[in-house]
């Protein structure tokens, strides 16, 4: 969803339309949207009640009680070269759906930006939203659908071809988010975990761990209603929850593959022939029809499925590269305090050429500002950025070559509290990939 740095207790989220609201509750959030103190405060009347969600998950479940080792901080030296994301490129997407069972359409596709003149009105957030969709539908193994979409796509393009093996990283951008924060040893703190598990020789397998996978909004905050005010869905996709899209790149000499979610695109032209074939109404209702059929037949199966159990339903269409939009909104009071910074790094690790910024007052959005990755602003940041940037890359080396040397029966995980980076053992051999998706990396 758009981000709204106004009061929203997440960076990143997707509204799920099934479940209602709920009152707030505290945990080891991670968030970095409670930044600021945003809008005035709206409280609505008369909000039913509502069943309470899961206790937060422990930071240090299933770990060893003894770390294995403290990480320290490295800094960049005066002769480290600037980094850079070279030879980006799209490898796969999807879109999650709202069937019970866990239900992906591939390639899916993000929503598509309508371009509105302000100014509008939008109504504020209520209701349950997803801070880790992946977590929340595959728990015990968020990276399949990410290896699953771009499978598939390999398997329906005769020309597409992806080698798994040459790869040093598969991770989601919230983990490089993360890492980037402990480095730059940034305030507040904000303790975070990540489950790692080496493929192949090289490969570092990268799990994110959230106390929760969904929150809930109150009211104070706009972002997801501008999105949804703001976008509409693609053809094929009305059925979305959240759309996910995974690049591969070179980050200095590290081949990176990165899932993060795109909160919209700009719609492609009519003129383009095999899109409006591929979205054609026929195309539309045979999605329809098999979500219909996947809900159907997860009200009647056995509840002991596999984790890895993914359905996977061809539709949608790959959006182009230069089309992908990250939305932003935050109260005029607050545009001031925005932190360019931190939001630099969130479209520079995804590589995300548009930048939408929406200023409101109480939802009524007044301004609309519009950015390029390329712009000059954007690239002044970056500089102030580099020594950061260096530090993240060393680190990543440094987690790699632990991997390595754990073997393919390590199981570390990365523990961040209180600024302090530790490495803990887990107490179980359970592999985050199936063995035919492990075989990939070999």
């Amino acid at each position: 969803m758009a981000t709204d740095t106004s009061k929203a207790p997440w960076r990143k989220s997707t509204f799920d339309p099934q479940r209602p609201l709920r009152g707030q509750r505290a945990g080891w959030s991670n968030s970095r949207n409670a930044r600021g103190h945003g809008s005035p405060a709206y409280t609505p009347r008369n909000q039913p009640a509502v069943e309470a969600l899961p206790p937060d998950r422990d930071l240090f479940e299933n770990l060893h009680p003894t770390p294995l080792k403290t990480l320290a901080k490295v800094s960049a030296s005066r002769g480290d070269e600037d980094v850079r994301v070279t030879d980006y490129e799209y490898i796969g997407s999807y879109s999650w759906t709202g069937c019970e069972a866990p239900t992906v359409i591939v390639p899916g596709a993000p929503r598509h930006w309508l371009n509105r003149n302000a100014p509008y009105n939008v109504q504020p957030d209520f209701g349950l939203f997803f801070i880790d969709h992946n977590g929340y539908k595959m728990p015990k193994a968020p990276l399949v659908p990410l290896v699953a979409a771009v499978t598939k796509r390999v398997e329906t393009n005769p020309e597409v071809e992806f080698d798994w093996p040459s790869i040093d990283f598969v991770a989601d951008r919230n983990f490089l988010r993360k890492l980037l924060r402990w480095v730059r040893n940034e305030d507040p703190a904000k303790d975070f975990r990540f489950d790692l598990e080496l493929a192949g020789e090289k490969t570092v397998l990268v799990n994110r761990y959230e106390a929760r996978h969904r929150e809930q909004y109150n009211g104070r905050t706009y972002g997801y209603n501008f999105e949804k005010s703001s976008t509409e869905a693609a053809p094929g996709c009305q059925k979305a929850t959240g759309h996910h899209r995974i690049a591969k790149y070179d980050l200095n000499g590290l081949k990176m593959v990165v899932r993060f979610e795109v909160d919209a695109c700009l719609p492609p032209t009519r003129s383009r022939k095999s899109i409006d074939i591929e979205m054609s109404k026929a195309a539309v209702e045979e999605v329809a029809g098999l979500l219909a059929a996947v809900d159907l037949s997860s009200g009647t199966s056995s509840t002991s499925q596999s984790p890895f159990n993914l359905n996977i339903i061809q539709g949608g269409y790959e959006a182009k590269p230069p089309t992908i939009m990250e939305l932003t909104t935050r109260f005029e009071g607050r545009l001031k305090d925005f932190d360019w910074e931190d939001k630099y790094n969130q479209i520079f690790f995804s590589q995300t050429p548009h930048h939408v910024l929406a200023v409101h007052n109480r939802g009524r959005f007044s301004e609309i500002q519009r950015r390029k990755l390329s712009d000059p602003q954007f690239q002044d940041i970056d500089k102030k950025m580099q020594p950061g940037f260096k530090a993240l890359r060393k680190a990543l080396g440094t987690i790699q070559q632990l991997v390595i040397e754990n073997g393919h029966r390590g199981r570390l995980t990365l523990v961040c509290k209180d600024k302090e980076l530790k490495v803990y053992e887990r107490t179980n051999q359970d592999s985050c990939l199936p063995d035919h998706m492990i075989a990939l990396f070999d």
